[in-house]
C-alpha cells in the first residue's frame, strides 16, 4: 500500500506541476553540505591569521625585551648633586613649575571656590528646610480684591448667607 500511495502522491505532483519533497530535501541537503564546507574553510583560515598573528606578536614582545634591556645599560644616569654654599651648607631649592601646572592649579582652586560657596548655600537651605520641617507654614498672601466675581454673584441664592 505504500508503494500505491507514493505513485498517487508523484502523479498528483506532476498533475499539479510540482515537485516531489524528496527533491526539495535533497536541494536543502546539498546546500547545507555546502555552507559546511564554506564555514569550514573560513574556519581554517581564521585559524592561520590568528596564528600568523599571536607568532608576529611575540616577535615584537622579544624585540621590546632587547630594545629595553639596552636602553637601561646605556642610559644609566647619575642624581645630580646637591648644591652647596661657601659654608658647606645645602642650598634651598625652589620647585620649578611649568606654566601649564600653575595655570591648571588656578583652574583648581577656582572650580574649589565654586565648589566651597555651593556647598555653604546648600547647608543653609538643609538647615531652613529641617526647621520648616517641625513647623507648619503659613499660607501665601492672597491677592485684595476689590469687587466679587461675576460668577460668585450668579451663584448667590438666599439660602446662602454672607459672611462679611
Amino acid at each position: 500500500m505504500s508503494e500505491k500511495n507514493k505513485e498517487i502522491t508523484e502523479l498528483i505532483d506532476k498533475i499539479r506541476g510540482t515537485t516531489p519533497t524528496t527533491e526539495l530535501q535533497k536541494e536543502v541537503e546539498a546546500i547545507i553540505k555546502a555552507d559546511e564546507e564554506k564555514a569550514k574553510i573560513k574556519a581554517e583560515a581564521d585559524k592561520k591569521v590568528l596564528e600568523d598573528i599571536k607568532t608576529k606578536e611575540a616577535l615584537l614582545r622579544k624585540k621590546d625585551k632587547k630594545k629595553e634591556k639596552e636602553t637601561v645599560d646605556t642610559e644609566e644616569e647619575l642624581p645630580e648633586p646637591p648644591e652647596r654654599d661657601k659654608g658647606g651648607k645645602f642650598k634651598k631649592k625652589e620647585p620649578e613649575t611649568p606654566e601649564e601646572q600653575k595655570e591648571q592649579d588656578e583652574a583648581d582652586s577656582e572650580t574649589v571656590k565654586k565648589l566651597t560657596e555651593q556647598m555653604a548655600k546648600l547647608s543653609e537651605e538643609i538647615e531652613a528646610l529641617k526647621k520648616r520641617k517641625n513647623y507648619r507654614t503659613a499660607p501665601p498672601a492672597a491677592k485684595k480684591v476689590d469687587e466679587v466675581d461675576d460668577f460668585i454673584k450668579q451663584n448667590i441664592t438666599k439660602d446662602f448667607e454672607m459672611v462679611v
